[in-house]
């Protein structure tokens, strides 16, 4: 058995492996063992209360990906034409671009909606894709590179040499796909803006004194000031070289996007945080100060003195 690296669009990936097995599936090939895109996803939990799939990726989930890349291309193409409509100012031009806006709307929606159930998945090896085959060869052999090429998005091959099995061997071994988790919470609010809803807390919160209203108000104000992304950065910085779980809790990002705040994790760490029962009923669907708790105490376990402060 002997590989082969073939060089990609980046981002097209998955989408040539998947057109590259139909092609040879067609040409009767027999060769090719195994094509290699080294899938891995990111589930993303939002709190629209959309169900939390931290299942395997099966060929459903590829052909969401790919019809959510068809999806996007679509409007892409929309778009181009759009802009070039605008150039022009007769009837029919301008009515052509009134019906690409009515598509462009209908496409974005329909690309909503599919991303509610669609998992975020991308290639560990933007760029490229391996080919095993079935028998030994030295070089890229001729007929099955006039295969390959035919299909679009393919660029090339960095050699046409075969790849040495110790590479192959060490490459599989330090290849990481473990799924990733994404946690978005609440939008980042300006100083402005965080005086502003503290205060209309606070002034809810002072005409229901002493009863469990009040502490529920309270606890808005902690939820608004916490800062998960400084937070979780400050924590990778300090966890101790010791500890297990200081692999994934460096593998974690947190980041504002689109004002939210957002934290990716390793679907190992998610799991040590949340068990099965608490995934089924959206508990990870929680306020950022409810999450920083978790991931405090994870971190933190043996430590008697864990605070939020």
């Amino acid at each position: 058995m002997t590989y082969f690296v073939v060089q990609v669009r980046s981002g097209a990936e998955i989408e040539v492996k998947e057109m590259l097995n139909t092609v040879l599936n067609r040409a009767g090939d027999s060769m090719v063992k195994a094509i290699y895109a080294m899938e891995t996803f990111t589930e993303i939990i939002r709190d629209d209360n959309t169900a939390v799939d931290l299942s395997e990726l099966n060929t459903n989930d590829i052909s969401e990906h790919l019809n959510v890349k068809r999806i996007q291309a679509g409007l892409n193409n929309l778009r181009i034409a759009c802009d070039k409509l605008k150039e022009y100012k007769d009837a029919n031009s301008l009515a052509l671009l009134e019906t690409y806006k009515d598509s462009i709307r209908e496409l974005s929606k329909d690309l909503r909606e599919v991303r509610k159930n669609t998992k975020k998945i991308s290639s560990v090896i933007s760029g490229y894709i391996l080919v095993e085959l079935n028998v030994d060869f030295y070089y890229f052999p001729d007929n099955l590179w006039h295969l390959v090429k035919s299909v679009p998005n393919v660029t090339g091959i960095p050699s046409k040499y075969n790849v040495p099995q110790d590479e192959i061997d060490a490459f599989f071994q330090q290849v990481d796909i473990t799924p990733e988790v994404e946690m978005q919470f609440e939008e980042i609010l300006s100083s402005e803006e965080f005086v502003e809803a503290r205060n209309e807390i606070l002034h809810e919160a002072n005409k229901v004194v002493g009863t469990v209203e009040e502490k529920v108000l309270l606890e808005k104000i902690d939820i608004i000031a916490t800062k998960v992304v400084d937070s979780v950065n400050e924590m990778k910085n300090d966890i101790d070289s010791s500890n297990p779980i200081m692999r994934n809790v460096e593998r974690c990002k947190a980041f504002i996007r689109r004002k939210r705040q957002t934290v990716v994790m390793p679907m190992d760490l998610f799991l040590a945080l949340y068990n099965e029962i608490e995934i089924q009923n959206l508990i990870p669907v929680q306020s950022s100060f409810a999450f920083l708790k978790r991931f405090r105490s994870i971190l933190y376990k043996d430590d008697k003195m864990v605070s939020l402060e």
